[in-house]
């Protein structure tokens, strides 16, 4: 464990660390390891299956994240948290599902499955540039599912009235992800801060949609980037330009991080 840090950065990746085709611009990858050189550990704070951050993760060296917004926390390969779903609610939220005729996507720590396939789910997995899941309607009755995906292009109301036990985000024109209740990005993150005995010193955080708002909101040097929604940019101390108009670098610098 390094403690040694001077601080720690967190970064929401779909229209924040990454453009607008997903895919991370050269100069953000040299900011981050210029913040590295100068003592801050950068996390990646997202949504996605740690299979799915690649493209963050190989360009910039970053091996602590954040994943399932907040329900998988890792650092240099040690599980520090995890929360996952229990199969009878997956089986009630798919039963739910079939109502209004959406899709389900399952995710195990390290798989992706899904309960059915067609043309609007390849389409939603090629904009988000993910290779579409294999189909496997008892992939929860196999493993772990610390998240689950509603794939379709409603709001999370109808969920949210009919699962207490549950949170619903809708991250996308297409996706609402699911996730245990109490489990966000924050908890994830004081988890991690704790887990590596980072919690006494300065905290920053990177985020622009509905998920990032628990830390936004708590952290005290949060970032909302130009592109964000407005009530990420109302609750954060500094709003910086657009993930695709330097908005990690300029965010960086106002803080005197790089």
């Amino acid at each position: 464990m390094n403690n040694n840090y001077k601080g720690t950065v967190f970064f929401d990746l779909d229209g924040t660390l990454l453009n607008a085709h997903s895919k991370m611009d050269d100069d953000v990858s040299q900011a981050i390891h210029r913040l590295r050189d100068n003592g801050y550990l950068p996390v990646i704070s997202t949504g996605r299956a740690p299979s799915e951050i690649l493209q963050a993760t190989e360009p910039t060296g970053i091996d602590s994240y954040v994943t399932f917004n907040g329900a998988l926390v890792k650092s240099a390969g040690r599980t520090i948290y995890k929360k996952t779903i229990a199969p009878e609610t997956v089986a009630k939220v798919i039963e739910k599902a079939k109502e209004y005729n959406d899709i389900i996507t399952m995710h195990s720590i390290d798989k992706t499955r899904t309960t059915r396939s067609d043309p609007f789910m390849t389409e939603f997995y090629n904009l988000v540039k993910i290779p579409v899941p294999t189909v496997d309607p008892k992939f929860y009755e196999k493993e772990e599912l610390p998240m689950i995906l509603v794939v379709t292009p409603d709001g999370p109301e109808r969920y949210s009235e009919a699962f207490d036990n549950l949170t619903f985000y809708k991250t996308g024109p297409y996706a609402i992800d699911t996730i245990s209740k109490g489990v966000s990005k924050m908890n994830g993150i004081k988890h991690l801060l704790s887990g590596l005995e980072l919690d006494q010193k300065p905290v920053y955080a990177f985020g622009d949609g509905p998920n990032d708002l628990s830390m936004i909101k708590e952290i005290k040097h949060s970032v909302a980037m130009g592109n964000g929604i407005d009530s990420v940019k109302e609750a954060a101390e500094y709003v910086t330009t657009a993930n695709i108009d330097n908005g990690i670098i300029n965010g960086l610098k106002h803080y005197n991080l790089i």
